[in-house]
């Protein structure tokens, strides 16, 4: 076989020749690069989903604040909305979850205590968080049997009694116990440690909050490992933009094998790291939150006139 580096459009262009040691890692680098672009990829769904669901709440509270008007069709309506919300998040976790281990394997295959070790990040958390489980037991009910979204409740409460007080409006999501109740779909361990209901916005944050920490340590264990993968095509990339006058344009690694007339192209490798910045965005973009169960958003409105008058 022969393998070269070369750039793969019309003309003649420089061409480097490379042996089979250095063909293989280039190859590794990019199965490793692609691997931690996909979980960064089904990290920012599954955040976009949970952002979505966020919204949805604060758009709901905010026409309820405005217009104070609700009915059976309206609290349906929005309860339908939320179930929706719900199931898109869920599914974007499951595709998380399952499909993290192979990708962290495609970035250390000869690690083959790798997979035990990615499990018991998520065991942990399970075990340590109600929220947690409650939410895995949610995602196995609402693809095989029902919703989670049993009731909506809409509320306002002044926040003080003095003249400085805000009425101050909110929304809850519920899952009701006894909506589970004798449902095989749902597990038996986690209905008995239910209370009668459950506010689902701070299941939810608590539940999306140890997922990041899991995703954290996912990139804490992949990051020597991308590092060198990236340092890899990069030096690829810069030798041969050396010969080329700064441009290495549909550069890609060549498999060949020679014949008389014209080499067999056996396999290509393009060669690029424009896909690669983006997996280094998001993981800029998606800091790890944690804590996000103890988070939340407040549409609080400063009065400064009020709190001149009490400084007067």
């Amino acid at each position: 076989m022969k393998y070269v580096i070369q750039t793969w459009v019309l003309g003649k262009f420089p061409e480097i020749e490379i042996d089979e040691s250095k063909y293989l890692d280039i190859k590794a680098a990019k199965e490793t690069l692609l691997a931690c672009l996909s979980i960064e990829e089904k990290y920012e769904l599954l955040l976009s989903n949970h952002l979505e669901l966020e919204k949805e709440a604060l758009g709901v509270t905010a026409d309820y604040m405005v217009r104070n008007t609700a009915d059976y069709s309206g609290f349906f309506d929005i309860r339908l909305s939320f179930n929706r919300r719900i199931v898109n998040l869920l599914t974007s976790t499951k595709l998380y979850i399952d499909q993290l281990l192979q990708h962290v394997k495609a970035c250390i295959p000869e690690d083959l205590k790798l997979g035990d070790e990615v499990k018991s990040y998520f065991s942990e958390e399970y075990d340590s968080c109600f929220e947690y489980r409650l939410m895995e037991a949610l995602r196995n009910y609402v693809q095989h049997r029902g919703v989670a979204v049993h009731s909506t409740t809409h509320g306002g409460r002044w926040t003080s009694l003095k003249s400085d007080g805000q009425l101050e409006f909110s929304l809850k999501l519920f899952t009701h116990k006894s909506e589970l109740e004798g449902d095989k779909a749902f597990k038996t361990q986690v209905f008995n440690e239910m209370p009668d209901e459950v506010e689902l916005m701070f299941s939810v944050r608590t539940y999306v909050g140890a997922i990041s920490r899991v995703h954290e340590k996912i990139r804490d264990l992949l990051d020597k490992r991308s590092k060198i993968a990236r340092a890899i095509i990069s030096e690829v990339i810069a030798e041969y933009e050396a010969l080329n006058s700064g441009n290495s344009i549909g550069l890609t690694a060549v498999c060949k094998k020679p014949k008389e007339t014209n080499d067999e192209i056996v396999e290509k490798i393009p060669i690029s790291l424009s896909w690669d910045n983006v997996r280094l965005k998001l993981i800029k973009k998606n800091k790890g939150i944690g804590n996000l169960g103890k988070r939340y958003v407040s549409g609080n409105a400063y009065n400064q006139s009020l709190e001149q008058d009490f400084q007067d």
